[in-house]
């Protein structure tokens, strides 16, 4: 049998650039880690810390101020955005026994967590329109109510092309009638 160390040798070059390669996802561990020493450089002190109990896949987020009903704030914890890559602020309102968390700001200072306390979850951003808008939908409508074509040659077509018209003209009244339908998308 010939040496095939060369290969060996290639085969583990080959090995580390595919882990070098491969995307880094952190272990909840990890993001807890990151909050809590992110908090401490802050001068932040969490009333209870980050943690990824072991054994989950999920990360507590860091609470670090308690709501208050009375003065109409709301709970502030720090918890890790992937997408960002940094600490969000989520919050639990004042006045509701549920525990879940809406997002906020991006934590950058000190006084994030005291805006955020006040204002309570961001909006969520409108979502990008992936079709065409509303005036473009209606010259789409008004075209295929005028429009019959001419090269029809069964009669069960040319029906169902004129009702198809009859149909989008129908709409078009409607949303002329209706006040404020056109401006839902």
């Amino acid at each position: 049998m010939t040496n095939q160390q060369w290969l060996a040798d290639a085969e583990a070059a080959y090995a580390r650039r595919q882990e070098a390669a491969a995307p880094k996802t952190l272990a909840p561990i990890d993001h807890a880690n990151r909050i809590n020493r992110a908090l401490s450089q802050r001068g932040i002190t969490a009333l209870v810390p980050a943690v990824a109990p072991a054994g989950r896949t999920a990360l507590t987020p860091a609470l670090l101020v308690e709501a208050d009903p009375e003065e109409e704030m709301y709970s502030v914890h720090a918890d890790w955005d992937e997408s960002e890559g940094e600490i969000r602020l989520t919050l639990g309102h004042y006045w509701n026994e549920y525990t879940g968390l809406c997002p906020g700001r991006l934590l950058h200072t000190v006084d994030d967590v005291v805006e955020a306390r006040r204002e309570g979850p961001t909006a969520k951003p409108e979502p990008k329109p992936t079709g065409p808008d509303t005036w473009d939908l209606r010259k789409i409508a008004e075209d295929a109510a005028r429009y019959l074509p001419s090269d029809i040659t069964s009669h069960d077509a040319g029906e169902i092309a004129a009702l198809l018209s009859g149909l989008a003209a129908a709409v078009l009244c409607l949303v002329d009638a209706v006040p404020g339908i056109d401006d839902r998308h």
